[in-house]
C-alpha cells in the first residue's frame, strides 16, 4: 500500500531520519522478504536518498532516547513503519510495540499511533471496495 501525504521537499520533514527508521524496521525482522525491502528502496528513491548508504550506517535497533523532530515527520514515520510492518498480513505485537517505542522516542502519543492505524484500515477498506466496485462487470 503505498500512501504518501507529504512532499519530500516540505521543509519540515525530517527525510534522513525518516529513511533511518524505515531501514531500522525492515533490518529488525528477519521474517521481511522482497517486497518490505522494495517499499523502502521506493522511498529512498522517492526522498532522492542512497538506499545503500542509509542500509549499512543503520542498525537494526536504531533510535534510542528522545528525538525532536515535526509532528509531520513523527505521523509519516508512523504511518510508513505500520505500512511496512503489515506488509506481511500480520501485525505482531513485537511490531507494535516497536512502532510504539519509535512513536514515544518522537514525542506522539499511543492514541495518535492508534489512530494512524485505525486511518490505514479505513483506507484499505475504501480501496478493496474501489477495486470490487471497477472490476464489476
Amino acid at each position: 500500500m503505498d500512501i504518501n501525504y507529504v512532499d519530500a521537499n516540505t521543509f519540515d520533514f525530517d527525510s534522513r531520519l525518516y529513511l533511518k527508521i524505515l531501514v531500522a524496521i525492515a533490518k529488525s525482522d528477519p521474517d521481511n522478504g522482497e517486497p518490505e525491502f522494495n517499499y523502502v528502496r521506493r522511498q529512498a528513491i522517492g526522498l532522492g536518498l542512497d538506499l545503500d548508504d542509509f542500509w549499512d550506517s543503520t542498525p537494526k535497533d536504531f533510535l534510542t532516547g528522545k528525538i525532536k523532530v515535526s509532528r509531520l515527520t513523527a505521523l509519516v514515520i508512523i504511518k510508513d513503519s505500520i505500512i511496512l510492518a503489515t506488509m506481511d498480513g500480520n501485525f505482531s505485537l513485537g511490531e507494535k510495540e516497536r512502532i510504539y517505542a519509535y512513536a514515544e522516542s518522537l514525542d506522539i502519543p499511543r492514541t495518535d499511533v492508534d489512530r494512524v492505524e485505525s486511518l490505514l484500515k479505513e483506507f484499505e477498506s475504501l480501496k478493496t471496495k474501489w477495486d470490487e466496485l471497477v472490476t464489476i462487470d
